[in-house]
């Protein structure tokens, strides 16, 4: 049985990615200048000097996804680029990707555009990894960007999820946000949702913390979910509950997991930090690291776990440490790994005696970018 591990497809509503801002929720209302397909180009005015200040671009759900200052005389481009801009969002939409998928010809004219666009890079993805033809794939979080996209892993990935073998666990950009803002709670709870509904879908019973399991024919897949938030704002981390942790432990003398032949862990966070970073000192892990990392792996390894899958920080990396599961860390799938200049997804053949995750390589639009030229700073385009 092959299973390819996919990990912070980040994806969203159109494709981009941040920190969002809802038009309706601030305290000064816009004025439409111009309107199209239901995107708005706002005028603000300076609450100060009461004049034009800013214009931006509102998306139709009221999302906020451009904001520049107001033009200067002379410059009568301004709104016809935030338009533009519009009318590329327009056509990543995950509404308009699944009514009518694109062409490959179609697709890299789109990439050539915005190729750190995640929905757009998702397609061309999975164009080259399910060449492998996998039986089984798990996405071990960040499945979206900020709680939008589910729709896209459904229509591209149905005949896995009919097949109940399309497994996932919650990232923290499924679950919570980094930024103390008005509404966060509200959010954050309708993301919880959404991710819950998308677990049902793929069949997943959840507990009352997140975790599952799962038999798929002699191999037992046990499901963690990580992203308890922190109380620190601007902070990623994550943290496994504690009763998620007894759970787990006491797992080890049910007969589902102890006869199965492979036992699989799925989680988002990393319990290991980045051994090494091509000759420069270890990453910070400052608001990104698993807050009880020690007791999440002894957890772990009381249960039997062989293998224990994660992503969150797009580093790929496999480490086996003596008498403990082996651990393999999955870079972004869509927007590839931090130090590496190639994309790859894992892939591992369990039927072999002793499994191990082999990188499968994919050519992306990167492959033709200047060297050292990253798909995390291109354009308008940032993680949070």
């Amino acid at each position: 049985m092959l299973v390819l591990h996919l990990s912070d497809l980040h994806l969203s509503r159109y494709g981009e990615t941040g920190t969002w801002s809802v038009a309706e929720s601030e305290d000064r209302p816009g004025e439409v200048l111009h309107l199209w397909e239901r995107w708005r180009i706002e005028g603000l005015r300076s609450l100060r000097k009461n004049r034009p200040a800013k214009l931006r671009l509102v998306d139709p759900e009221g999302v906020v996804h451009k904001v520049r200052s107001w033009p200067k005389r002379g410059d009568d481009k301004a709104v016809d680029r935030l338009l533009a801009l519009a009318m590329e969002r327009h056509e990543t939409s995950a509404e308009r990707l699944i009514e009518s998928q694109p062409t490959p010809t179609e697709l890299h004219a789109l990439l050539r555009l915005d190729p750190a666009n995640t929905n757009l890079r998702f397609l061309e993805m999975l164009a080259q990894v399910l060449k492998v033809e996998p039986e089984l794939i798990v996405i071990t979080g960040d499945i979206t960007d900020n709680g939008f996209g589910y729709d896209l892993v459904r229509h591209y990935l149905a005949r896995w999820i009919e097949q109940q073998r399309l497994l996932v666990v919650p990232g923290n950009h499924d679950t919570y946000e980094m930024i103390p803002r008005k509404g966060r709670k509200q959010r954050a709870a309708a993301k919880e949702e959404s991710f819950r509904a998308f677990a049902r879908d793929l069949g997943l019973t959840l507990g009352d913390e997140g975790a599952w399991l799962r038999r798929v024919e002699d191999v037992a897949l046990v499901g963690l979910n990580s992203c308890k938030p922190p109380r620190t704002p601007l902070s990623a981390s994550g943290k496994v509950s504690a009763a998620q942790l007894e759970w787990l432990e006491s797992l080890g003398a049910e007969p589902e997991l102890r006869t199965a032949r492979l036992r699989i862990g799925l989680m988002h966070h990393h319990l290991l930090r980045m051994p090494f970073a091509l000759g420069k000192r270890s990453p910070i892990e400052v608001g990104m690291r698993l807050r009880n990392a020690p007791d999440v792996m002894r957890a772990c390894t009381t249960a039997g776990l062989d293998v224990l899958m994660h992503g969150h920080r797009h580093h790929g990396y496999v480490v086996q440490l003596p008498f403990h599961p082996m651990v393999v860390s999955s870079p972004s799938s869509t927007l590839g790994c931090k130090f590496a200049r190639r994309d790859y997804a894992w892939v591992m053949d369990l039927d072999r005696e002793h499994p191990h995750p082999v990188m499968h390589t994919f050519e992306g639009l990167r492959a033709g970018m200047k060297p050292g030229a990253s798909l995390f700073n291109h354009r308008h385009n940032k993680l949070s």
